[in-house]
């Protein structure tokens, strides 16, 4: 008998939880689903949940994580190994954080259904948030010194993540090799004028 037979079955013990609590969330909300639930339906006993986890969030939050986590390696792909991104010479197609995302249509579109009650918009923000001010340095000097980078770092995240949100929110309408392409020119766009609308 192989000596990994016991982590392999911890792992598939976990996936088969994992997967559970997401099949009962297709019909019901978080909050009224019980531990109760998750074991019958996954064919495990109490005591089994409970070697893992503590409570059903737990159980969430680790889903939540391995999806995050699916997400950070994506998102960094395409600069891996660089020490500076120009705009001007990046291919879409190396932007994968979009194809991440309609990979896990399903997931995202579950997890940000006003049905699930759960803070998985907020938490999706932060991760996005913390990934751009961990990894990217913005650069203003060369438009305006005066520019706050705080604050101009706090608008460009906000803006890509909102439109990755609304991107999801409008049943992923768009390709995301036209997604991609698409940030590259938001992101190296200068306005230095608006226009009223009449």
């Amino acid at each position: 008998m192989s000596v990994q037979y016991p982590d392999k079955r911890v792992r598939r013990t976990i996936e088969n939880f994992k997967t559970t609590l997401l099949s009962i969330m297709e019909t019901k909300n978080f909050e009224d689903i019980t531990i109760t639930e998750i074991v019958n339906v996954a064919d495990y006993n109490r005591g089994t949940f409970y070697a893992h986890y503590e409570q059903k969030t737990d159980l969430l939050e680790a889903i939540i994580e391995d999806m995050f986590e699916e997400m950070e390696e994506s998102f960094r792909k395409p600069y891996r190994g660089l020490t500076e991104v120009d705009f001007k010479n990046i291919s879409p197609n190396s932007i994968v954080l979009f194809d991440h995302f309609l990979k896990n249509k399903d997931m995202y579109k579950l997890m940000l259904s006003s049905n699930t009650n759960y803070n998985f918009r907020e938490k999706m923000t932060d991760r996005l948030d913390q990934l751009f001010r961990g990894d990217f340095e913005f650069s203003v000097s060369e438009i305006d010194p005066n520019i706050d980078i705080n604050l101009f770092s706090t608008y460009r995240i906000h803006g890509i993540i909102g439109l990755i949100l609304e991107w999801i929110d409008n049943d992923f309408k768009q390709s995301p090799s036209y997604m991609g392409d698409q940030l590259i020119h938001i992101l190296s766009f200068y306005t230095p004028k608006i226009y009223i609308k009449k």
